[in-house]
């Protein structure tokens, strides 16, 4: 357990990933900070007890001005950096609470290319070379822009939301793991609470403001990804607040006066917050695997809410902070589940029962191309993936993205081929992939060997034919086979790497390299022949394991989400085949949230799990940097190899010209990746995305899915 997870009871513990209940259902591409996004892998979609699961019991909301979406369980989580499902994703994309939709000053297009935002601009941005190597942009923004409740769109909203959620206090406070706009100049020293000043962003006037890159980020290969930057309503969140005349800082709005009200208020958050964690505290003592490291955690924690308000108390309260932390509680606890107003095409009008209902922003002054969505209302219902075809078929969905299950997959096609067919499809290579992933740095599978002796003891051709009938490859590498670069080197580079599958002597090969190659006294060479005999003779009851010389046994746990297809699979391969090899492996199912805990925050004594299967899907552009250097945020393998850092570092340091350095720099990468093994690929599928006849506009590609598209459609 660690307690950098637990933060104030005032708000709902999560994660910054884009998170799903995968296989069947809506899937995303997160690229904004993570570049891959995890969810479970495969399998039966999760679906809580009120998704119906009968056809003839479901309630349509369908009609002739209202758009249903078929998705899988939504957690209502409205913008970044807290409990994101991919599906939750496609709520934000349709209300502009991403970087797809909204007035972002850059937007992806069909082909995953960022590309200025001619709504959002009136005209392209002014880019000046630094002397000290950094890069600065001015964005001049159209005075016609609006919120959702008709105010203005001004700089100050760009300028509001860099500051806020690059905020030392900003994490801390809300609970998200969202770091800011760590690429901008001055980030670290304003993101570490040096300053107030925010260096690298800065307000010109009411319609233009300045956004420079540190030369530590110079060159970027995806240098036009960095330019993507988006507003929050100031005027809603932050009444009381205004930007500094110096243009990158936070400062009281003319007029406001701190009232004694104001401070009580402040004192009574802070009191909350302090009776908040000492609850947290109580219920995490409970959990078995609570430390002495935790204890301290929570202490710390604990500790630093009772010195700020002893300070309240004293009369030494701020004015801007009061306010600026005023501003991250409404956003984190208010505009999170019902985000008003909003900059995208759609409005938040309710969501219940795992259903989001949205109606048209008519003040929405259109996407990249300047298109607008026509459609009055969408809804977005959760639905058991296993009658989701049904439901299409009979027009009580009218759209179900990311099927992935064989059976589902030739209904949807069978469906679509009839003579006066209710559907049609469009199917690609999924840009991911299901996954075993591990913990590198804890356990059994800190050793290569034995991550690498894992993926000698899986089928993984079997999980293509069974679980995918065919819709799917297996792949060596951290990359999808619709990704730009895998077409142009795919062929060159598969021969360098180890193609993994089902092989015992090459999974004792890697363990006899390993530190486990003892028997219990941790003296004896542990003996393949002896345990091949013993499995023989006595498998069900095996207990010939290895042991490293401290007498400790190799013995690595697995935690799946029960409700996926892949973890009774994975529990049905290695288990047995891990006695083979002297490994005890265990597989044990559970929910996905606890999952993610496991994972997220293992005891560092302790760890209860090492390997969890999941899914990921990856981000454009696509830079592993987060993933595997060691002070990446997203690093959930928690890999710290110098040679990773190295590869990394450099695949994302290249010019955006250089197009052929990079492509080394990746091939590299996969190389490593594929030795190192930080996860194991399972198998990469093929996406079909099913939708009603009465859909027109509909056009979907491995980046561009409904959310993008909305812009575009109509029906019938």
């Amino acid at each position: 357990m660690n307690t950098k997870k637990l933060f104030s009871s005032l708000l709902v513990a999560g994660m910054s990933l884009t998170l799903a209940a995968c296989g069947s259902g809506s899937s995303s591409t997160d690229s904004s900070a993570s570049n891959a996004n995890s969810q479970p892998s495969s399998g039966n979609a999760a679906v809580t007890e009120d998704v119906t699961s009968n056809v003839d019991d479901f309630q349509t909301q369908t009609s002739g001005d209202t758009l249903v979406y078929g998705t899988s369980s939504m957690n209502g989580d409205w913008i970044r950096g807290f409990t994101n499902s991919s599906y939750d994703v496609m709520g934000r994309k349709l209300m502009g609470t991403d970087y797809y939709n909204g007035y972002t000053t850059y937007s992806r297009d069909k082909d995953g290319v960022y590309v200025v935002n001619k709504t959002t601009l009136t005209e392209d941005p002014e880019f000046k070379e630094n002397e000290d190597g950094s890069k600065t942009a001015t964005f001049k923004l159209n005075p016609d822009l609006k919120w959702s409740d008709g105010e203005a769109v001004t700089a100050d909203d760009y300028v509001f939301a860099s500051l806020m959620i690059s905020d030392d206090q900003y994490g801390p406070l809300t609970g998200a793991n969202s770091v800011g706009n760590d690429k901008a100049k001055g980030y670290k020293e304003y993101h570490a609470g040096e300053t107030e000043e925010f260096e690298g962003v800065k307000k010109i006037d009411d319609h233009s403001f300045e956004y420079t890159i540190s030369k530590d980020y110079l060159p970027y290969f995806a240098e036009s990804s960095m330019y993507a930057i988006s507003p929050l309503p100031m005027h809603s969140l932050a009444e009381n607040l205004a930007i500094s005349e110096s243009g990158s800082a936070f400062a009281v709005k003319d007029g406001y006066e701190l009232s004694d009200e104001d401070k009580e208020n402040y004192k009574k958050t802070i009191d909350d917050q302090i009776e908040a964690k000492n609850k947290e505290l109580e219920e995490a003592k409970a959990e078995e695997d609570f430390g002495s490291s935790d204890q301290k955690e929570y202490d710390d924690q604990i500790k630093e809410l009772e010195d700020r308000k002893s300070k309240a108390d004293s009369g030494d309260v701020d004015a801007t902070d009061l306010l600026k932390e005023e501003a991250m509680l409404k956003y984190a606890n208010e505009y999170r589940f019902k985000p008003d107003p909003v900059s995208g095409p759609y409005k938040f009008e309710s969501f219940g029962n795992n259903m989001l209902k949205l109606t048209l922003n008519d003040q929405y002054a259109g996407n990249y191309e300047g298109k607008k969505a026509t459609i009055p209302n969408i809804v977005l219902q959760a639905v058991n993936n296993k009658i989701a075809v049904d439901l299409l078929v009979k027009g009580d969905i009218d759209i179900w993205e990311s099927e992935v299950q064989a059976a589902q997959i030739d209904q949807i096609r069978k469906a679509a081929e009839e003579s006066d067919p209710k559907i049609a499809y469009v199917d690609f290579e999924r840009n991911g992939y299901g996954k075993l992933q591990f913990l590198t740095d804890l356990g059994a599978t800190k050793e290569k060997e034995v991550r690498q002796a894992i993926a000698f003891l899986i089928d993984r051709d079997d999980f293509v034919q069974n679980l995918s009938g065919g819709y799917a490859v297996v792949t060596n590498g951290m990359y999808g086979l619709s990704q730009w670069m895998y077409q142009e080197k795919g062929d060159e580079l598969e021969s360098k790497l180890t193609h993994y599958t089902l092989d015992i002597d090459e999974a004792n090969n890697r363990l006899d390299n390993s530190s486990y190659k003892f028997e219990k006294d941790g003296k004896t060479p542990w003996d393949r022949e002896k345990a091949a005999s013993e499995y023989e003779s006595n498998k069900d009851n095996f207990d010939y394991w290895r042991y490293n010389d401290k007498g400790e046994k190799l013995q690595v746990n697995q935690n799946g989400a029960s409700e996926v297809e892949v973890t009774p699979m994975l529990n049905n391969q290695l288990p047995d085949n891990g006695k083979q090899v002297g490994m005890e492996y265990n597989v044990v199912g559970g929910d996905f949230a606890s999952l993610l805990n496991y994972m997220y925050y293992p005891d560092e004594d302790n760890p209860r799990f090492t390997a969890f299967n999941m899914g990921t899907s990856f981000g454009t552009p696509f830079d592993p940097y987060y993933q595997y250097h060691h002070e990446g945020y997203d690093n959930t393998s928690r890999t710290n190899d110098p040679k990773a850092d190295e590869i990394v570092t450099k695949m994302r340091s290249h010019d955006p010209e250089d197009k052929e350095g990079f492509l080394k720099d990746w091939e590299d990468f996969q190389v490593w990746f594929n030795d190192y093994l930080p996860e194991i690929p399972l198998y990469s599928n093929q996406y079909h995305n099913a939708f009603t006849t009465r859909v027109e506009g509909y056009d979907a590609t491995p980046e561009w899915d409904f959310g993008e598209n909305i812009n575009y459609m109509n029906l019938k």
